[in-house]
């Protein structure tokens, strides 16, 4: 069992509404079980009159069914959820963005439920999977961080396209060959449809503006890593074609040559965000561990401090680590190992790497930044 925590994108706004949507949530489902309890009204009566259903259908049911819930695990697990996805969405999308997303999501999900079963339904799990289907396109190359309850007890970073996929596949293959599982699959498949669609527009026009994260970010820089394939591969025939001439580097060399080289120029020329996104797909096809994938000293801190401010903590921490690596002896390596280690342990949940860096570069620090380092190992454990 795979439960989400949150993720390893920062965010820069506050969930406001993710907060509001779980407090509504929370109050409405223990209002219903007081209900209950005093006799005024039964939970049957609610659902009669509020949750979608295909015979007597009205309206207002699309909204209204994704404010109730069928019991205490229904309602835990898509809280859970919401508050683990739905504030990058919320970040990225703002606030009326979110609330329109969530509603119409909902709407979605119970037209779809309504379309492909005859059974009432419950829950804002439809709405939550509109959210997600946004989160999939959105921010497919960032990690979820979960409890696993499975073989080991503890908390993992799972890529964010495996996870959600994965939940997707389960709704595909449950509404395809059961019907009788209790779960409105067929809602599930409807928000997830209707939010990979919006946020797939939304990029696509340019209304959400591009980052790192995004769909169309990940297929533009896997078309780049095939330039550099393609361009290595180029060089190889062309020396095989040479008679007599040695070649003075392997292929995969220089295009990792002239790969820094292009990075580099564009860092010289404060044309940052272009050098950024060269060097994820640099990174990405050559990692950061052979000679010769660093900058200059001076242009890979340079960018290294770019990725930070541009809050890609992930990339930055590959380029801290490249530094440290292609300059060991550097006044700076420590003070780069420690960014990397604290952004590895704060942002990205991944202390298990952190931990052999710190160990590292302890030793070197002093004043504040050996105080911080000492505080991360405690953490680390």
């Amino acid at each position: 069992m795979f439960i989400p925590l949150t993720t390893d994108r920062p965010r820069t706004k506050r969930p406001i509404l993710v907060h509001t949507l779980i407090a509504v949530n929370t109050i409405i489902f223990l209002g219903m079980i007081m209900l209950e309890r005093t006799g005024i009204y039964g939970i049957r009566e609610v659902y009669g009159q509020f949750a979608v259903v295909n015979d007597g259908f009205v309206w207002y049911q699309l909204i209204s069914s994704a404010f109730l819930h069928g019991g205490w695990m229904h309602i835990i697990g898509n809280m859970i959820v919401l508050a683990a996805l739905g504030p990058n969405v919320e970040d990225k999308m703002g606030h009326v963005g979110f609330g329109l997303l969530y509603f119409v999501a909902a709407i979605a999900s119970g037209l779809a439920h309504i379309a492909f079963s005859a059974n009432p339904a419950v829950g804002a799990s439809g709405a939550i999977a509109g959210v997600t289907g946004a989160y999939l396109v959105l921010f497919p190359k960032t990690r979820i961080i979960c409890f696993v309850i499975f073989v080991i007890i503890g908390r993992v970073a799972v890529p964010a396209w495996w996870f959600i996929g994965l939940n997707i596949c389960i709704d595909l293959f449950a509404n395809s060959f059961s019907n009788n599982t209790g779960v409105a699959h067929a809602a599930h498949l409807g928000g997830y449809f209707f939010g990979i669609t919006i946020a797939l527009v939304l990029l696509w026009t340019k209304v959400l503006q591009r980052e790192p994260y995004d769909l169309f970010s990940v297929l533009k820089q896997k078309k780049r890593r095939a330039d550099f394939a393609s361009a290595a591969r180029i060089h190889e025939q062309s020396v095989k074609k040479q008679v007599g001439v040695s070649a003075p580097e392997s292929p995969r060399q220089r295009a990792i040559n002239e790969g820094r080289m292009a990075i580099g120029e564009l860092v010289s020329s404060d044309k940052l965000d272009d050098a950024a996104d060269k060097y994820r797909v640099f990174v990405d096809e050559f990692g950061t561990e052979e000679s010769g994938t660093s900058l200059s000293r001076d242009l890979q801190l340079k960018l290294a401090e770019h990725l930070v401010r541009s809050n890609d903590r992930a990339t930055a921490v590959r380029a801290y680590q490249a530094f440290a690596r292609a300059f060991p002896s550097d006044r700076e390596t420590p003070t780069s190992l420690l960014m990397a280690s604290l952004m590895l342990v704060k942002n990205l949940g991944r202390p298990e790497e952190a931990k052999p860096l710190l160990e590292k570069v302890i030793p070197r620090l002093t004043g504040e930044e050996r105080s911080l380092a000492d505080d991360l190992m405690r953490e680390v454990g």
